[in-house]
């Protein structure tokens, strides 16, 4: 806003050394201004994809002061204001051409040297849009980002991952387009490139960094179908490969197309030597996955391999960092906990983290019922196994009966948490984990573990899921943080489904 403004000031009142305000209006203060915004939208647009910057900038205190968990959604943001400035540049290029094409003919040649002009010759708005090199890259550009904006919006992006990516490949088209946009200097001096060579160039190095490790060819090990339309895949972890548990990686596979490339969260945890990622089946690619290692279908002599690219930061990848953290899963969310509980209580019971700060973590994961993650449920049991130093207390959360309390419901509960109190396990998952019926209320559990902890200076608080999910526990945060009480709540997020 403040570059437009900026522009727009420039060329309403400023710009007195040419006859452009004269002849088109406001139409060019309009232009100039929104243009300034679009060049740095689009620039920004690349700074937020540059997923190995990222990857390396969450090691360091930086994103203490940045928000680098929220860079996809900073990326939407960023790409629809971008849309909006470019309607209004393109709007506003319309009404100025319209308006150069009704001057007479002695008053164009000397709106611009760039153009010349037979005595006899009265260009039209034709010719300002298709043979000028403004006009033509112009439309050109319209047309890319329109096809961009279509084939990314949600709905075709789950259903036709493919056209998505393939469209969204065109940004290459749409830079290079950009650069030679202005060059013709109808309007002015062109200045694209100031914005754009900064995060351009940032990018591309980040483009030779992921090309030097993209495309590693890994053998499968072992998958293993699992309810809920889950399938397990175990893969060979190449010996330089290092990652922290709740990244996340991207995979493709040779049987499918080897350029189409999925993101998943890494399960598995960086002791084990091996990789294994938990996918359920919810697009055309995951389905094609899971069917084609069905074991009635898939023949082991035909066997294909895993192409990685990563693995690339997430946003629950700090947990060692704090003393006391609070882990919030729901969905598909869960995923990445798989892999950080499985290396916390490694750690804590062969002493391998005697140096690193983490002493506690509560662990609360949200699902309609048990069955839909049934495989979870195993990573659970077998951390519970593990954790002989009890550092992991975890509470599961039941929200299919919220608002079903009735007789059945009521006796669920009474005999779940007589069951509890006698067997000290779960009645329904024999989990040690404690079960509740309805969603955490987040604000009074932070409170809680506020005063149990009240000798630490800070706490994390790591949530993965559904947008809502991660909003609610930002929300409860902000509301604890209120109070300036200690400790104080450093909230992380990475939103799935």
């Amino acid at each position: 806003i403040g570059l437009f403004v900026e522009r727009f000031i420039h060329y309403s009142f400023m710009a007195e050394h040419t006859d452009l305000r004269h002849i088109m209006g406001v139409g060019i203060a309009i232009t100039r201004g929104s243009a300034a915004s679009l060049s740095f939208c689009y620039s920004i647009l690349l700074l937020t994809m540059s997923r190995n910057l990222l990857t390396k900038l969450k090691e360091f205190s930086v994103q203490q002061y940045i928000p680098l968990d929220a860079h996809i959604q900073f990326h939407k943001i960023a790409a629809c204001t971008a849309l909006f400035f470019s309607l209004l540049h393109t709007v506003g290029h319309i009404v100025n051409f319209y308006h150069v094409s009704t001057q007479p003919i002695e008053h164009l040649r000397c709106l611009t040297s760039e153009v010349r002009f037979s005595s006899d010759y009265k260009p039209g708005i034709s010719f300002w849009l298709f043979e000028t090199i403004t006009g033509s890259t112009g439309v050109l550009l319209f047309v890319i980002m329109c096809i961009i904006f279509v084939f990314a919006h949600p709905t075709i992006r789950k259903r036709a991952y493919n056209f998505f990516w393939a469209t969204h490949s065109l940004y290459i088209l749409l830079y290079a387009i950009s650069l030679i946009h202005g060059v013709a200097r109808l309007t002015g001096a062109p200045r694209f490139w100031i914005f754009f060579i900064g995060p351009g160039i940032i990018f591309a190095l980040d483009k030779v960094v992921s090309l030097r490790t993209k495309y590693i060819p890994l053998d499968v090990i072992e998958t293993e179908l699992l309810p809920s339309d889950v399938i397990k895949i175990k893969f060979y972890r190449p010996p330089n490969l290092k990652y922290l548990s709740g990244q996340w990686v991207r995979l493709a596979c040779t049987t499918f197309k080897t350029s189409e490339f999925h993101s998943f969260t890494l399960t598995s945890a960086p002791h084990e030597n091996y990789l294994s990622c938990h996918i359920k089946a919810q697009g055309p690619w995951t389905w094609k996955l899971r069917n084609y290692f069905d074991p009635c279908n898939y023949n082991p002599e035909d066997q294909p391999k895993i192409l990685l690219e990563g693995p690339f930061g997430g946003g629950n990848q700090d947990w060692y960092k704090f003393e006391v953290a609070v882990m919030v899963g729901g969905g598909i969310g869960v995923t990445p906990y798989a892999s950080i509980l499985n290396d916390l209580v490694f750690g804590t019971s062969t002493n391998r983290y005697s140096g690193v700060a983490c002493k506690k973590v509560y662990f609360l994961w949200i699902c309609p019922s048990h069955k839909h993650f049934e495989w979870f449920i195993d990573v659970l049991r077998d951390v519970e196994k593990k954790d002989v130093t009890n550092v992991l207390e975890i509470h599961i959360f039941i929200t299919q009966f919220f608002h079903k309390f009735d007789l059945r419901t009521t006796m669920l509960y009474i005999c779940e948490n007589h069951f509890q109190r006698l067997a000290k396990t779960s009645m329904f998952t024999g989990l040690k984990a404690v079960n509740h019926f309805g969603r955490p209320d987040m604000i009074s559990f932070l409170k809680f573990v506020q005063k149990k902890h009240s000798y630490v200076s800070k706490i994390g608080v790591f949530s993965c899921g559904p947008r809502p999910l991660t909003k609610s526990v930002m929300t409860a945060c902000d509301d604890v943080n209120k109070g300036r009480k200690l400790p104080y709540f450093i909230h992380h997020f990475e939103n799935f489904g």
